[in-house]
This record gives C-alpha cells, structure tokens and sequence, in this order.
C-alpha cells in the first residue's frame, strides 16, 4: 500500500469480499530526511497515509525497509543507464525485482494466499498450459500492464489486481469514497517516484559521475553546433534545449556516452524500422522457435503498432509494419497478443533496416 487511493481501494474491495487482509508498506526512499518527495509510494507521507487508511479499514499495517534493495537494483541502475546515454525506465525493474519478490516473501512470513496491489492489469489462467497470463485492464487508459512486464510465473501465480476490471479511475475513486476513505480525492502520483518535484536531472546531477560533463552536440551532418552540459540532460527524441538551425527543428537522434557526444538531426532521422531488445521476459508464452506476429508498445502510454519478432540467440528482433519514432536504447518494449502480454525485454539498439528474416 503506497498511500494512494489505488491500493486503498484493491485493499477495501479484498475486505468487502470477505478476505482477511494485511496492508504493507514497503520503506523505499534512499535519500536525505527532508528532500524525499512530498507524496507517493517513495515518502515519509505515504507511509502516514497507507497507516491511515489500514486503520479505517479495520486492517493490520506493516512497513518493510527496503531501501537497501531499492537503492541497488533501481535508483543505481537508473543512474548508471543516464550515465550510459539510455533512457532506462525504473518502475519495471522495481516491480519485478523489488516489489513482487518482497510481497512473495511477505506473504509467506504472514501466511497469505495471495498478494494485491494497485495496478491496473488482470491475469486469467490458460487453457493450453499451466501458465498464468498477464491481461491489460479493462480501463485502457490507466492500463499498466505496461509496466509489468518483468513478472515471473511465481509472481502471477499469487497476484491479485482487484482494480483491473473497473472501467475507469472515476470508479476507483468513487468506491474510496463510499468506503469513506480520505484518500478518495488525493492526486495522483506522477513521474518517477523518488526523484519528487526536483526533476530527475537535479536528481542525478550528484550521482551520475561524468553524467555532466559538457561535450559536443554533433549534427548529422557531423559537424559541431553547439554545446551541451551533460549527456543526463538528453534523451532520444528531444528537442528542448539544442541550439537553432537554419535546417530547421532538430532531434535528438542518439547519445554517445564514450565519446560524451549528443548527435542531432531532422525528425525523420527518428524513425525506425524496427528494434533490438535483450533481458526477456516471456510473461504468457513459452518462446517461440518461429516469427511471431505480435503488436509492440516501445513505452509507457504508447500505442500498439503491429509487428514481427522473432528470437536470435539471447535477442529478440522486431520489424514494425511501419516506421516507429523516437525509439529510446534503455526503455522497454511490450509485445502483445490483442490484450494478453506475450514477453518484454529491454531495447538495447533502434535499427533503420529490416532485422527479421
């Protein structure tokens, strides 16, 4: 339980129905005291109010410290892939590594059956195999299945998404409010959770070491134009803060964080015909030994494009039918079988080509 009014609600709705539920919150912020964020699942004011909410609900509340955990396997691989000139996403890596494996744990400790959380997602069980699927929720624009792609079969066979079947996040407020919560009207988080208010580049500026180094903003072309403070400040895609160009608007088309260059260029530089991804997941299927026809998100929010992948060795390479842009190295991408999550993985190469035989 983060503190919002998501993981309220699954907790109430898992009461109503009769469930004997523990609320736990897990400690995460790594930081100084006074400069975590005001709300959320990483601050002080989360724990407060995930307590509060336990209470009026008639449930026990435990608080779990990890932020050992947290530090290492998220807040570090986050500063180390800004450092590496990629756009990594830390909220799939923290539910997989940190959140599902401590909840399992958790729940072992306290006797549990099962584990519920938040998300917007649900799972079904395949008539074809032992296998438990990852469904996208019925409420396409709060889905997050997205965002939990790293589950493993032991994660999904305990969870339990109570919120993925609501239609909309009106109707999870509403039940907050019925059930006379005070969470019922709370915002809702945004952004990443520990870097708060002060903007991930204010956040990593004391972590990432060379991360601001200033270097050369190269065009395609290969000239030089300009000069940037720091490859953390840039992602694929972006167009604030690069220098004018009698071209026209320019991208950002790549980072090369060993040479400690920015390289820029027009918009149609951006798309891609396909990608290379890594560190697999295979969420609902065992991998397949053919090409597979799937629909691909490339991040969070994005829309389903329809492609091809197919596995080489340790890779997964995808063809869109249609060029993609700004397709971000360090970001996950999710296939897709209609509403059922196949597999994700890291992209670690966007490429102009077709890469799938």
């Amino acid at each position: 339980m983060s503190g919002g009014v998501d993981s309220a609600v699954a907790a109430g709705l898992l009461v109503g129905a009769g469930y004997r539920v523990f609320g736990v919150t897990m400690r995460l912020w790594t930081g100084q005291p006074g400069d975590e964020p005001s709300r959320g699942c990483c601050s002080l004011a989360g724990v407060q109010d995930a307590r509060e909410t336990c209470a009026q609900l008639g449930i026990p509340h435990y608080v779990v410290d990890l932020s050992d955990e947290f530090a290492r396997d998220v807040v570090a691989s986050f500063v180390d892939g800004y450092s590496r000139g990629v756009t990594p996403n830390p909220c799939t890596i923290c539910n997989a590594k940190v959140r599902f494996d401590a909840l399992l744990r958790i729940a072992n400790d306290l006797g549990a059956d099962r584990i519920a959380t938040g998300h917007y997602a649900r799972t079904s069980t395949s008539q074809n195999s032992d296998r438990i699927q990852l469904l996208a929720a019925v409420c396409a624009s709060k889905d997050q299945s997205y965002m939990l792609y790293g589950l493993r079969q032991d994660h999904l066979r305990s969870a339990c998404f109570p919120l993925g079947s609501l239609p909309s996040k009106d109707a999870t407020r509403s039940i907050a409010a019925a059930m006379g919560l005070d969470v019922a009207r709370r915002g809702d988080s945004q952004d990443i959770c520990f870097v708060g208010t002060q903007g991930y580049a204010a956040f990593l500026c004391d972590r990432a070491q060379g991360g601001f180094e200033p270097g050369p903003i190269v065009d395609d072309l290969g000239r030089v134009i300009g000069t940037h403070s720091g490859i953390v400040g840039y992602t694929v895609g972006q167009r604030r803060r690069l220098p004018a160009s009698n071209r026209g608007r320019l991208f950002v088309v790549g980072i090369d964080a060993a040479r400690n260059t920015v390289h820029v260029g027009p918009e149609e530089r951006l798309l891609a015909r396909g990608l290379i991804a890594r560190s697999m997941n295979w969420v609902s299927i065992e991998p397949p030994e053919d090409r597979l026809d799937v629909q691909a998100r490339i991040r969070y929010n994005a829309p389903l494009v329809p492609a091809t992948i197919c596995r080489r060795d340790d890779a997964v390479y995808c063809r869109f039918d249609f060029p993609q842009r700004a397709v971000a190295p360090g970001q996950a991408v999710v296939f897709y079988d209609g509403d059922r999550v196949l597999a994700g993985g890291t992209i670690v190469e966007a490429v102009a080509e077709d890469m799938v035989p």
